[in-house]
């Protein structure tokens, strides 16, 4: 993702980041075969903070992990406006990891 250097991007990217996280959910089948990976997923947010398209960028191997970064960003919806009231475009890397 090429984002400006303005703080508001800087800030906004980080808005997006902590409000994603409170979404994200272990999948239940790979905690219980103790699978773990990283998938990368990409989203668009619109003007509103409505999603408007998410599709896993790059899949961790695991079916599960892979739907749950799509699903994660859906239950996500809406963010918080961008700052300028266009859409933004962000790709990101989930990581599962079992402690």
């Amino acid at each position: 993702v090429r984002l400006g250097r303005s703080s508001n991007d800087t800030n906004y990217r980080g808005l997006v980041a902590a409000h994603l996280a409170r979404y994200k959910q272990y999948p239940a089948d790979a905690r219980s075969r103790g699978a773990s990976g990283t998938a990368s997923v990409s989203f668009t947010i619109g003007g509103s903070g409505g999603v408007t398209s998410v599709r896993l960028a790059h899949g961790s191997g695991i079916a599960s992990i892979d739907a749950e970064v799509q699903a994660m960003v859906r239950r996500a919806s809406p963010f918080p406006s961008p700052p300028n009231g266009r859409p933004q475009s962000f790709t990101v890397p989930v990581s599962f990891r079992l402690n």
